[in-house]
């Protein structure tokens, strides 16, 4: 036993007096001859290194300086590297480091293969001085920090835990990124980024983020600052945004804020946005959030050609609808303020005003606006104030200009079952000018409520330059066959504007007295038609036509130019006057009256009577089976006869000549 004691005594003195030769080899020049050896045995790498700095006084702790390792097409190049050895140096069968800290790092054919050193474990690694390059990404001076570095079979990235990077510039897609710092947690079913900042285009970004699930990123924060936007960099926006798609994740803000933005686009800009949103999702569009709060106000921003100064908005996006807090906004010469409820079918303001508007339609306006409101199914607006605004439109099929409007109402109920009218509430409208096609009218004003379903027109006037039109009526819109009735009245109406509404008619002008009383029921096309009663009244007076006998002849057989048709623009006329005076030849017509019963319309016979010829109309006609309207229109002149149905272009020639 004393012997067996002794000998296993020999054998530790032996081991420990090799092990301190060997460290004491590390202080002499022998010490890079017998390390190189070793290490490329064990990493199977070829590994050089210019000098070493180790103490006995430490002994876990050793310093190498210009190392070179080389990896089949990779030349790794390190300044130094200084290396702590852990107390229990063999931990999961590997070799484990409390620290590696590499300065001076060059990478600049992208990262090294991790194969060859799946043997050690580093509890922090950090590496400072790192100059990195690829196809995507180049760092210059970058810095960084991992815990728990280990080469795993399984895993793609080779560490987990605390992690931190910073570097002086990044460029990635072909933009800089300055002053990046990066601070944040991984671990295979987790990320978290404390801290992102960086500065790109002389714009901070600020931002933290975690990654749930490898498929939601929650961003509790994200900030852009002093960010400038202008067309011959538009395209910086899309590179990024498209990267991002590609990822497939979805981007969950719980606070946005841009501030200071400016953007100069062809179709769209905006000078000093600030805009702060909560709740935000991305990929989704604007009516897939739910609870988004957005707020953003602006000193001017340029849209469709339109200037909007001051804009100021506060809404809520819910699913598929935005609850707007507050929408204040200066446009056309003017102001516009609303809070309510919008969504993509449907309106239910709280509020809407607008004050010294002037807005010229254009064409796209127009058909943008025409196919919203197709789209909806309500609006309500329960209180609604216009003051002194302008609308036109002059390019229309019906050119239209209001002036001097004023609009007051009070819970407002215009569109319920895909029907419009006034189903609940009191509107008051008044302008100061207004021209409907060509009809002039001064100071109109029309009052009209519903109570319980009854919408009441109580006043309508139009004031016309040498006559009024005026007109009452009601109908019952909660009833399901819908009644109404209207009384109407006129005098001074311009015949010429009538026939903008009659088919195959002659040049005629002159002014109308008329009178008019109907009913009939309303709940949909088939009932009024076959409901609708009533009787119009007109008595012509000062009556001209344009043509002689044989123009109208010739007019009727479509033989005169298009642009000299009654139905041409007031501006081709205007313009055919200025060239030739135009002659006036004076006619007389018959006092006219058009009964309706049960949507049967009867024309009592009307004569007008000229020099040279005589034009008829009459006959019935059916609203039900217009097809077979009897309405005869006939010009006579000397024994010659044109006949034509109402509504027909076929012209009948008729020779009463011996």
């Amino acid at each position: 036993m004393y012997t067996t004691l002794k000998s296993l005594g020999w054998l530790i003195s032996f081991c420990l007096l090799l092990v301190v030769a060997f460290l004491s080899l590390l202080h002499t020049p022998y010490a890079q001859p017998v390390l190189t050896p070793l290490i490329n045995k064990i990493t199977d790498q070829k590994v050089t290194f210019g000098g070493i700095d180790y103490s006995i006084q430490s002994p876990l702790y050793l310093t190498l300086s210009d190392v070179t390792i080389i990896q089949e097409d990779h030349l790794l190049q390190i300044q130094q590297v200084d290396f702590w050895l852990s107390q229990h140096p063999i931990k999961k069968g590997k070799l484990a480091f409390d620290s590696i800290k590499i300065d001076g790092l060059s990478l600049q054919n992208g990262l090294p293969t991790n194969e060859g050193i799946h043997w050690i474990s580093i509890n922090q690694l950090s590496i400072s001085n790192l100059d990195f390059a690829n196809e995507d990404v180049v760092l210059r001076d970058a810095q960084i920090q991992l815990t728990n570095w280990s080469v795993q079979e399984n895993t793609a990235i080779p560490f987990e835990g605390s992690f931190q990077f910073s570097t002086q510039q990044l460029y990635w897609q072909g933009e800089a990124l300055n002053d990046v710092l990066i601070d944040g947690y991984y671990s295979e079913n987790y990320t978290a980024l404390h801290g992102l900042s960086f500065i790109w285009r002389d714009s901070t970004i600020t931002a933290q983020a975690e990654l749930k699930e490898n498929t939601l990123w929650v961003i509790p924060q994200f900030t852009l600052r002093n960010f400038n936007l202008e067309s011959d960099n538009a395209d910086i926006i899309g590179k990024p945004l498209n990267w991002l798609t590609q990822q497939g994740f979805t981007y969950q803000f719980e606070r946005i804020d841009l501030l200071d933005i400016n953007v100069e686009l062809p179709q769209f800009s905006v000078n000093n946005l600030s805009l702060s949103a909560e709740n935000v999702l991305l990929p989704y569009h604007l009516w897939q959030q739910s609870e988004a709060a957005i707020s953003f106000n602006a000193d001017s921003v340029v849209w469709n050609q339109h200037l909007i100064e001051n804009p100021i908005v506060n809404l809520t996006l819910n699913g598929k609808k935005a609850d707007i807090t507050n929408l204040s906004l200066d446009i056309f010469d003017g102001n516009i303020q609303l809070s309510g409820q919008v969504s993509q079918n449907a309106i239910n303001l709280k509020t809407f005003t607008a004050e010294q508007i002037k807005w010229i339609v254009t064409d796209e306006e127009a058909q943008a606006f025409n196919q919203y409101i197709k789209q909806l199914i309500e609006v309500k607006v329960a209180k609604i104030d216009f003051n002194n605004v302008q609308l036109i439109q002059l390019n229309s099929l019906y050119p239209y200009q209001l002036s001097g409007v004023n609009v007051e109402g009070n819970d407002l109920d215009l569109l319920r079952y895909a029907q419009w009218g006034l189903w609940d509430g009191k509107l008051s409208i008044s302008a100061s000018n207004a021209s409907f096609n060509y009809l002039l009218s001064q100071q109109l004003l029309i009052e009209m409520n519903t109570v319980n379903g009854l919408w009441s027109i109580e006043r309508a006037l139009l004031p016309l330059p040498e006559g009024l039109i005026g007109f009452t009526g009601s109908i019952q819109l909660m009833q399901d066959s819908q009644p109404w009735q209207l009384e109407a009245y006129g005098d001074g109406l311009p015949v010429s504007y009538l026939s903008h509404f009659i088919s195959n008619p002659i040049p005629l002008d002159g002014l109308t007295e008329f009178t008019f009383n109907g009913n009939g029921l309303a709940v949909n096309r088939d009932s009024f038609n076959y409901s609708f009663n009533g009787e119009l009244n007109v008595i012509p007076r000062e009556m001209i036509t344009t043509k002689t006998a044989k123009e109208l002849w010739q007019y009727k057989l479509g033989l005169i130019p298009d642009n000299d048709q009654p139905n041409a623009s007031l501006e081709t006329k205007e313009k055919i006057q200025e060239k030739v005076p135009v002659a006036q030849y004076p006619i007389h017509v018959d006092p006219i009256t058009v009964t309706a019963n049960r949507g049967r319309i009867t024309i009592e016979p009307i004569m007008i009577t000229g020099e040279g010829f005589n034009y008829n109309i009459e006959g019935d006609y059916d609203l039900v089976n217009p097809e077979q309207a009897e309405a005869i229109t006939s010009i006579t002149q000397e024994c010659h006869q044109l006949k034509q149905k109402l509504f027909s272009k076929e012209v009948q020639i008729i020779n009463y000549c011996q």
